[in-house]
């Protein structure tokens, strides 16, 4: 396992650019559909949300969710949980246990059933995410200063792009900016693509990525990946203040999904390896998984300070 810091800028290709982020999403979320992994709701008391409005990406009327914290003080910072393509799956609950225990309050929220992703893409779940945020930092027993955001794979990608300045003037100034950002396997290959791609919806994004701190964890195995270590690549287009306050944890060995509460599973994948397509495979580790788990933990801690 190594980390990586970002501190000067290096060049990235822009030939061959034509894949869509719709495309992007959907044929990563429709062949991840096949696996067949249960839903498995975070611990905490149900909430309901209410819907928001994003002009252009969509309208959510209500947004269910799970709001998990230990008995502690009153105000709290509180982490967001962004579900992959499969569904609340077991995952957010897994983090959210070690997070509560560590002082942070955490809601976990459904932004699609399971093994049914909008064919929209992550623009169509942006609204779900903003609502979490504000109704989040409106809780009495909340510290809305103090927000960080997680997501698996799809959720991943969101942390990433909500990220983004301009993202979040998009999202609107009633949407509280979170303060730190833990995306895992975020499929950086196919991102840095989707930034650079003027008919995405999150077209150069990258270009005002802010200063908060990001933890990136990703296996070195990750067959949505096109090499071992692409989110070198992804970082590098961002600025200087983006790059220096990120880290790129890379797990040696480990695959997509490796922190996964399900069995393993090898399939076919259009959109893998880069875009180019093929076998992907996905190994459960539960070493990795702790591991992982301790370490956005201490992310968390350190940035949220509980």
């Amino acid at each position: 396992m190594k980390l990586h810091r970002f501190s000067v800028r290096m060049a990235f290709r822009r030939n061959g650019v034509r894949l869509m982020f719709v495309l992007l999403a959907s044929g990563v979320a429709l062949v991840l559909a096949n696996l067949g992994t249960a839903q498995t709701d975070a611990p905490g008391e149900p909430v309901i949300i209410p819907g928001i409005n994003i002009a252009g990406w969509g309208q959510v009327d209500e947004v269910q969710g799970r709001l998990s914290r230990h008995v502690g003080p009153k105000n709290v910072p509180a982490v967001l949980i962004l579900h992959g393509a499969l569904g609340v799956d077991g995952r957010g609950t897994f983090y959210a246990r070690g997070l509560n225990e560590a002082g942070i309050a955490t809601l976990e929220i459904t932004m699609f059933p399971p093994n049914s992703p909008p064919r929209d893409g992550p623009k169509a779940t942006m609204p779900h995410a903003a609502a979490a945020l504000k109704w989040l930092a409106a809780q009495p027993t909340v510290d809305s200063r103090r927000l960080g955001i997680m997501g698996f794979s799809w959720g991943g990608l969101m942390t990433v792009l909500m990220s983004s300045e301009l993202v979040q003037e998009r999202l609107g100034q009633n949407v509280p900016r979170p303060v730190a950002f833990a995306p895992f396997y975020p499929t950086c290959s196919l991102l840095a693509r989707i930034f650079m791609n003027p008919r995405s919806a999150f077209y150069n994004a990258h270009t005002r990525m802010s200063g908060a701190p990001m933890l990136i964890q990703v296996g070195t195995r990750d067959d949505f990946e096109e090499g071992e270590r692409t989110c070198d690549a992804l970082v590098s287009m961002w600025p200087a203040v983006a790059r220096d306050h990120t880290i790129v944890r890379y797990i040696e060995g480990a695959t997509h999904d490796f922190d996964s509460q399900g069995p393993g599973m090898n399939f076919y994948a259009r959109l893998s390896h880069g875009g180019h397509g093929g076998m992907v495979s996905v190994v459960p580790s539960p070493k990795d998984a702790a591991e992982a788990r301790q370490a956005v933990v201490n992310f968390f801690v350190k940035h949220l300070n509980p």
